[in-house]
């Protein structure tokens, strides 16, 4: 099992139990109060069993729980927000189906640090704030209120492929999409099917680019188990970066918003520095992790944020989570305004990331005496070395194995692909 500020991640009855599951929730509860606490899922088949535990367990500490079965994760971020509630969210995000786990929310926030220690704590005792109850929720308010966003039938003429991934996006992407003008044709659209890689980052998704091209598509969109992760395909049906579709929402909603201020993880493209210095914005760099860049944006009194890697859009006035749909949305709009010379509008560089296996304890040592041999590199969240005024490297320990995470970026392939495997060896060297 594996738990982070970005969720509880684990197998069910293999390294996960319903106890655990029950156990953490409770400590959610006590965390939370009597009060109405909203619950949701993704569509993996263990979902239904740990959503009663959650429910339970809940009920068990007083709390009022609003069940909205199956709905994506920033639906659910976006409920929390507005109805000022705590709330549950069982998923695994972009892992494979396999896996499960739990997601807590406060107001439409990911919780901190001390609230993520309270619920990993010892189970709290059953019973004190008196019975709860339990009953299904209607439909969140997700889509309408992006419907209000930009306009029933604004994105008219607009043709677009979905791969869903049999994920929580089949329950709103095609009406949704349809309600905005766009004409919509769908693969891997039935929930809890999964018939390729869950993570759209990582799989090639030869379905979607085929579609794509002989649909003669604007766009094609690719999604995750819990919708909060997307990869697009361009219109000649090339599969796009996470941060390429980051940058080009980032440029689409600061040229729009007197606000420019800009948050992104450490690891994200030097192309947002590019759109962001055409508004003469500023951008600020936190640890890699939605919840750090969204601890930052706080901080800053931004409204932009994102992590490159996922593509992952943040619009502080929308949601404080990294919002998927919402950047297709800002895509299309941009696709339906210029046309598919959008697609060329922001700047583009090259990055590789590879792994390095190391023990935690020689991976530190090993940063260490990179950081010295590179005076001045930036120590925010491991080693990142600007090799250029185009490149960099940032090597950074994984929270979670023994591994040092090597990224590099550059202005073609291979130079990054080089500098990756360059920085992956000095590392490795050092830590010997």
């Amino acid at each position: 099992m594996i738990a982070s500020l970005s969720g509880i991640r684990g197998t069910l009855n293999v390294d996960m139990t319903l106890v655990d599951v029950a156990s953490f929730a409770a400590n959610f509860g006590e965390l939370c109060g009597p009060g109405q606490v909203l619950l949701a899922r993704d569509t993996r088949s263990t979902g239904p069993a740990m959503s009663r535990a959650v429910a339970g367990a809940l009920m068990a500490r007083g709390c009022r729980v609003l069940d909205y079965g199956v709905i994506s994760t920033p639906a659910l971020f976006r409920e929390s927000r507005m109805k000022k509630s705590p709330a549950v969210m069982v998923t695994a995000s972009h892992n494979e189906p396999e896996f499960n786990g739990l997601k807590f929310l406060v107001d439409g926030v990911g919780i901190g640090e001390a609230q993520f220690q309270a619920v990993m704590g010892a189970g709290a005792a059953a019973g004190g704030f008196g019975p709860g109850s339990t009953r299904t929720a209607q439909r969140p308010t997700y889509v309408e209120d992006l419907v209000r966003r930009f306009g029933e039938g604004a994105f008219d003429g607009i043709k677009l492929a979905l791969d869903l991934g049999g994920g929580a996006a089949t329950a709103h992407s095609v009406s949704l999409l349809r309600r905005l003008g766009c004409e919509v044709v769908s693969v891997n659209d039935a929930p809890g099917v999964f018939t390729r890689t869950v993570d759209p980052v990582a799989d090639e998704l030869p379905l979607l680019t085929t579609l794509v091209r002989e649909e003669g598509c604007d766009i094609g969109l690719g999604f995750d188990c819990d919708g909060d992760r997307l990869v697009i395909v361009d219109s000649r049906g090339r599969k796009r970066t996470g941060d390429y579709m980051l940058t080009l929402a980032l440029s689409e909603l600061l040229t729009e918003s007197r606000e420019k201020k800009v948050v992104v993880s450490m690891d994200t493209t030097q192309a947002v520095d590019d759109v962001v210095a055409r508004v003469k914005g500023e951008v600020f760099r936190a640890k890699v992790g939605e919840a750090n860049v969204v601890g930052m944006m706080n901080e800053k009194e931004a409204r932009f944020g994102g992590e490159g890697s996922s593509g992952g859009l943040i619009d502080g006035d929308f949601n404080h989570c990294r919002d998927s749909m919402l950047a297709a949305l800002v895509i299309i709009r941009a696709l339906r305004g210029k046309g598919r010379k959008a697609y060329d509008s922001v700047p583009v560089y090259h990055q590789e990331r590879v792994a390095v296996v190391i023990p935690r304890t020689k991976a530190q040592r090993a940063l260490k005496l990179l950081a010295k041999q590179n005076r001045g590199a930036d120590m925010t969240d491991g080693v990142k070395v600007q090799v250029s005024r185009r490149s960099w490297v940032l090597a950074r320990p994984s929270g979670t194995e023994d591994k040092v995470r090597v990224s590099a970026e550059a202005e073609t392939a291979g130079r990054a692909a080089q500098l990756a495997k360059a920085f992956a060896s000095k590392v490795k060297g050092l830590s010997r």
